[in-house]
């Protein structure tokens, strides 16, 4: 009978990581919110072009409503998502998460409503305008709102 022989590999990595020295937890968090801090300002000018091609796109939307002007909203909305948080706007976010939804409800049925889109694009204007100034109940009356338009559409659709 032969012998099994077993060779085992150092793992460097697990070497690496078990010396000691670099950065703690806190210190890499610390660094990370430094390098986020760093790019806030590209990152408000970033929604604020974001937002100025959304409503571009949109007039297109309301004379031509294409897949492809869809898809493309979906895709400023998508990027907006996760620059607005960044750029410390996360009502921003949501507002665009919800166009994204929007969107993924008119394509199910390959239905439009330029009329839901529109009320979209203006809260997303709002919160970009009133930022700071408006407070966390006023803000989550927005969100809710736009909720309820996706949820209406999803609704007649279905």
């Amino acid at each position: 009978m032969s012998a099994v022989k077993r060779i085992r590999v150092p793992n460097r990595l697990a070497a690496v990581v078990r010396k000691p020295g670099g950065k703690t937890i806190a210190e890499a968090v610390a660094g990370a919110e430094a390098n986020l801090e760093a790019i806030r300002d590209d990152c408000v000018a970033a929604v604020d072009a974001l937002l100025a091609a959304m409503g571009e796109l949109t007039t297109v939307l309301k004379a031509m409503p294409t897949a492809e002007n869809q898809t493309r909203l979906y895709e400023l909305a998508d990027e907006m998502i996760g620059v607005a948080p960044i750029a410390h706007m996360p009502a921003v976010g949501a507002a665009a998460f919800s166009v994204c939804e929007l969107i993924d409800a008119f394509a199910e049925t390959s239905a439009w409503n330029w009329e839901a889109v529109a009320v979209h694009l203006n809260g997303l204007k709002l919160l970009r305008a009133m930022g700071d100034q408006i407070d966390e109940a006023a803000r989550e009356q927005v969100l809710d709102g736009l909720r309820a338009v996706v949820r209406r559409v999803g609704a007649a659709e279905a």
